[in-house]
């Protein structure tokens, strides 16, 4: 798969645009992270991707009730003020994620985005002592990140800090439970490309609360106010109907 595969239905100029991007992880925060920054903002959708590493999904619009604008599996919406371009994936990955990771190093490259932010959660019970009692949030920025956008990463703020493998090895970037988080996030910052991952510790539930929390971490980044985020009108149907008051 190449950079062909992501089709953009607009001719929107979205050079010097920051990329957002969500790991299918624990609780799906990242997704309801994403799906908290659409709807809160004026994002326009500008494109989809067509690949066989998600399974494939059709539904209505998720964000607006009565629009007859169907979604996929994954959609590519645009913020021209905000300079903002995200990606939505709705659905698991059931391959091996080389193709689609060419996919975005070439997008990025050929449209000139400026910098690319990952969005995953980790599981909580894998945190360590110094993990467990401080914020479960932290970031992860690659050289070439840092080296133009340091600015953007705030004091107080903590690093993600080195886990042991299975071998008992520190590993740079490892998230138990972050999906594809760190190998993208390796695999960009190999070739160079500006890249940072933002996560959330959890445990699966209603994680609802997870995803404002990661939405007002990552809107340092995005220039996103938190008193303006707004929940979806499809997160009416987050936890489906209430049972049927006969088992009462």
């Amino acid at each position: 798969m190449s950079s062909e595969m992501i089709k953009l239905t607009s001719t929107t100029d979205i050079s010097g645009c920051t990329l957002v991007i969500p790991a299918v992880a624990v609780g799906n925060v990242a997704q309801l992270t994403v799906d908290l920054i659409i709807s809160s903002g004026k994002f326009e959708k500008v494109g989809h991707i067509m690949t066989s590493c998600f399974i494939p999904i059709i539904g209505g619009n998720p964000y607006l009730e009565k629009s007859m604008e169907l979604c996929t599996s994954c959609d590519i919406y645009h913020n021209s003020e905000r300079k903002l371009v995200v990606i939505q994936l709705r659905s698991p990955m059931v391959k091996k994620p080389n193709a689609f990771f060419q996919s975005v190093k070439e997008f990025v490259e050929n449209h000139k985005i400026a910098k690319v932010v990952i969005l995953t959660s980790g599981w909580a019970h894998t945190r360590t002592d110094v993990q467990i009692q401080s914020e479960p949030l932290r970031y992860k920025a690659s050289p070439e990140f840092l080296s133009k956008f340091s600015q953007q990463i705030d004091s107080d703020w903590t690093e993600l800090e080195k886990s042991p493998n299975f071998l008992g090895h520190p590993e740079d970037a490892r998230i138990p439970g972050g999906g594809f988080a760190p190998s993208l996030y390796k695999f960009l910052s190999h070739n160079a490309i500006p890249t940072a991952i933002l996560l959330r510790f959890c445990s699966e539930g209603d994680n609802i609360p997870d995803a404002v929390a990661l939405m007002n971490f990552t809107s340092k980044w995005i220039s996103l106010n938190g008193n303006e985020i707004k929940m979806p009108n499809s997160w009416k149907f987050l936890f489906g109907k209430p049972a049927p008051m006969s088992f009462y």
